[in-house]
């Protein structure tokens, strides 16, 4: 593995900056929310989860160690999101001995086709800590519904306190063209949900009286560029959705686009379609406008299954190290606009995942470069009760920036600089100065998320930290001990970024 330390800096930087003139630091919106510590959570395809979480006799430790660290940094542990398409594939079979059976239509396919699950599935959901969990249901099954109410009863009984939310189906706004026929529409949704979930809400109530069930919900994908389905969030709520306020949260889907084979080359997806704040910003507007419309609700707004590319990722875009930078910019965006929580998408041998849980195709266990950019968010987040995210407007695409504040003290600020730099580049790495006006001359720590380039499939650090599987299973290893601090001049903090990379600043 390839090591980059803050000593090979002065090798890498250019000698002429690019400067920019001194930067005013905005305040908070009043109208914005408390971050929550849990922002940076997570969905796992239903049938992989296992995969993930293991079982009693062999938890995956490494999983465990790489969602523990979370807590280390922001004191609480993510939540996870059991589901996504398998889930409307998987039934549940009482007797089935095997925990999960998974049945491929073709070998080299993503995902199965059909999933039987036994209660030995359950076990998974104890191997990890005190996770909360959202649990998907299969709302395309129709034969059985003691089948379905079985399944959301076992969940309750087995799951227990950790059991956060149910969830049922995944993307329903494209059931005309994947589970009913051609004439589905959203009336026929909202009475088939509405249905549905009366049934599990009145089963888990008698098999569980402790337990008030809830949903999040509708959980659609709501792609504005690509969705002919016509159906709308705000429209369902005007034909009848949800009369027995069993949502609790409100769910919705997000890419930035598709694994297809018209797209462009992999740099070029991933300088203009990734690693470039003004897409982002065009990508999350009709969410953000959805917020805003379903405000009078009175439900958290969250992304309940989210990542960089549908259809698993691509090689050489979504699972180096300029999809971590993304990710640091798409999470800031967002939480600026008082999301209240991301939940990344993972999968056995998805090229977008955060991490490659187990040996599979080839695959050896390994920390990805996502799972980079998750830690410097939840760094940026930390521990404050009372932390709220504003952006600084920058002029270029290639380029964003945030403040963070602890109630009404400035405490934190992110540059990430997203020009692209390959790691097979040769000559010295462009930088940019970033200034920030801040408040007398105060002082603060660097910890920058780095690796050789935005091409890049490993050797990647924030603060200096590791979190290889090689190493030491997913854990913390300090790579780089020495520590970089900076102190403003005449209320100027002035930091240096290399392309392809970021930054997070931290006053003391």
């Amino acid at each position: 593995m390839r090591s980059f330390s803050l000593a090979g800096f002065a090798l890498l930087l250019d000698q002429v900056h690019c400067h920019i003139n001194s930067l005013a630091v905005p305040k908070p919106l009043e109208n914005s929310s408390p971050v929550s510590r849990d922002f940076q959570s997570f969905s796992i395809e239903f049938a992989f989860f296992p995969d993930y979480a293991g079982n009693q006799s062999h938890p995956n430790k490494f999983s465990k160690n790489l969602l523990g660290n979370f807590k280390s940094i922001t004191g609480v542990l993510p939540k996870v999101r059991v589901g996504g398409t398998t889930q409307d594939k998987a039934n549940y079979f009482p007797d089935q001995e095997e925990g999960i059976k998974l049945i491929f239509e073709k070998p080299t396919d993503d995902q199965p086709d059909q999933i039987n699950y036994g209660p030995a599935f359950f076990e998974s959901y104890h191997t990890l800590g005190n996770i909360h969990f959202f649990h998907g249901l299969n709302m395309n099954q129709n034969s059985s519904m003691a089948q379905l109410t079985e399944a959301a009863v076992v969940a309750c009984q087995s799951i227990g306190p950790q059991l956060e939310l149910y969830e049922l189906g995944n993307e329903w706004n494209y059931a005309s063209e994947n589970y009913r026929s051609g004439n589905y529409s959203e009336l026929d949704y909202v009475q088939e949900w509405n249905r549905k979930t009366s049934l599990v809400q009145a089963a888990v109530q008698k098999a569980c009286p402790g337990l008030i069930p809830g949903f999040m919900a509708p959980s659609f994908i709501l792609m504005d560029e690509t969705d002919s389905s016509g159906w709308t969030a705000e429209e369902l709520y005007k034909l009848g959705y949800d009369p027995k306020f069993l949502t609790r949260e409100l769910s919705f889907h997000n890419y930035m686009g598709a694994n297809a084979p018209s797209n462009p080359p992999a740099a070029l997806q991933l300088q203009e379609t990734l690693m470039n704040h003004t897409n982002i910003v065009s990508n999350l507007a009709a969410q953000i406008e959805r917020s805003h419309n379903l405000a009078y609700l009175g439900h958290p707004y969250t992304l309940g299954e989210l990542n960089s590319m549908a259809n698993q990722g691509i090689n050489g875009v979504t699972d180096v190290f300029g999809d971590a930078l993304w990710l640091v910019d798409f999470s800031l965006w967002a939480v600026a606009h008082n999301f209240e929580r991301l939940h990344f998408h993972q999968g056995l041998n998805y090229r977008y995942a955060s991490w490659q849980p187990i040996v599979s195709e080839g695959e050896l266990p390994a920390t990805r470069p996502p799972y980079y950019g998750q830690i410097m968010v939840a760094s940026a987040i930390g521990h404050a009760e009372n932390a709220h995210i504003v952006n600084i407007p920058l002029s270029e695409d290639a380029e964003a920036a945030y403040a963070v504040y602890n109630g009404e003290k400035l405490s934190k600020l992110v540059a990430v600089n997203m020009r692209a730099h390959n790691a097979t580049t040769t000559g010295s790495r462009p930088s940019r100065e970033y200034k920030f006006k801040v408040a007398g001359d105060c002082h603060a720590k660097v910890e920058r998320l780095i690796a050789p380039g935005c091409d890049s499939l490993e050797g990647v650090t924030f603060g200096g930290v590791s979190y290889d599987y090689s190493l030491l299973g997913g854990m913390p290893v300090v790579i780089d001990k020495r520590e970089e601090t900076l102190s403003a001049k005449s209320g100027v903090l002035s930091v240096d970024v290399p392309d392809s990379s970021a930054v997070l600043v931290s006053f003391f």
